[in-house]
């Protein structure tokens, strides 16, 4: 018996609108610096494609990680 997780990992692979055709690739992050890198593999571990360049969260500060979350003045929705 297949777990879920083995289930979403074949979902995955195939994506929507597949029509049975199934993509034997595998994505990793790749830490590099202060960014990580997302990128496609094939299951030989080949180079497929870079899909994904962003900031690591870890790497902000306690202020950078507060100012990125962004913050709704209530105020306005509720006057005295």
């Amino acid at each position: 018996m297949e777990s879920h997780s083995e289930d979403y990992d074949e979902l995955k692979k195939q994506g929507t609108g597949s029509q049975g055709k199934t993509q034997d690739y595998k994505t990793i992050v790749f830490p590099l610096g202060k960014y990580e890198i997302k990128i496609k593999l094939t299951t030989a571990n080949e180079f497929i494609e870079v899909t994904e360049v962003k900031i690591n969260k870890e790497f902000l500060s306690h202020k950078q990680k507060i100012a990125s979350r962004g913050h709704t003045d209530v105020d306005k929705y509720y006057p005295e």
